[in-house]
């Protein structure tokens, strides 16, 4: 069973002017690290069996299906009515089409479950440095990034994840069905994950 803590890698000593992510690069001191090499395929198609997922959507307070729009509804306030009466409230809604909310939502899902699956299929007890992104459509597939993040340091070290590259694409499934069930009917989307290889440098 692979380890759960997380590992650390020696790397080639260079010189150099490290490349951060995010904020200001000017006043950053030379580097000891020096990237680790690239998988050959990166970000690499999922190879781990497929899965289907189910999500039932039929008691929500939070999403309605309306098959005569073919829309997803999500309820994010009341309007309040004064009359004679008393007071009454209306649903406000945010509205959206149901084959983009298939891919947001049901890409959340796939995320998730593709996470899971791989820690359960690795037998580790946690995937630190391996994060899920959204959903999306790429005009080909549906699909949903993992990142295999790989932070170096000036100390000449590396932190990786406590899994192999290779192991956690052999790992995740190559697809994740997701069914979202509502009382009008079942809204399916099938992902195809994807794992990058990334490298974070921060000063």
């Amino acid at each position: 069973m692979p380890s759960s803590r997380r590992r650390f890698v020696r790397t080639i000593a260079a010189g150099g002017v490290l490349t951060a992510l995010s904020g200001c690069t000017s006043d950053l001191e030379p580097s000891t690290a020096t990237p680790l090499p690239e998988p050959e395929s990166n970000p690499a198609p999922a190879s781990g069996d497929p899965i289907t997922v189910s999500r039932d959507y039929r008691d929500s307070s939070k999403y309605d299906y309306y098959p005569e729009t073919g829309e997803i509804r999500r309820r994010t306030d009341y309007r309040k009515h004064v009359n004679e009466s008393g007071t009454t409230k209306e649903p406000v809604y945010e509205r959206e089409p149901a084959s983009s909310w298939v891919t947001r939502v049901g890409g959340t899902v796939a995320g998730v479950e593709a996470m899971t699956t791989a820690r359960e299929r690795l037998g580790v007890e946690s995937l630190a440095d391996i994060s899920r992104g959204i959903g999306y459509d790429d005009g080909e597939a549906r699909r949903v990034m993992l990142a295999y993040e790989v932070w170096p340091n000036r100390s000449g070290e590396a932190r990786t994840p406590s899994v192999e590259f290779e192991a956690l694409v052999s790992a995740v499934p190559r697809t994740i069905t997701a069914n979202l069930q509502f009382e009008a009917t079942t809204l399916s989307g099938t992902f195809h994950p994807v794992v990058e290889f990334r490298q974070i440098y921060r000063s």
